[in-house]
């Protein structure tokens, strides 16, 4: 299953002050990552999107 993650966020969430601490896994990696603030969440699902593209077109390289 590409690009699915299961995400858990703390219950100390707090969207007023932009704070947001949790822990996030990719499914079909199994790449987790402790984080504590949401750029932290999007870089680490950014990185893994990127990733999983460039797996895909090399797979598709070397198919052709």
């Amino acid at each position: 299953m590409r690009r699915a993650f299961v995400l858990r966020i703390a219950p100390d969430f707090d969207s007023d002050n932009d704070r947001v601490e949790g822990w996030v896994e990719e499914v079909d990696t199994g790449r987790e990552l402790k984080f504590r603030s949401a750029p932290d969440l999007l870089t680490f699902l950014s990185k893994c999107v990127k990733e999983s593209a460039k797996k895909k077109e090399d797979q598709e390289g070397q198919t052709s």
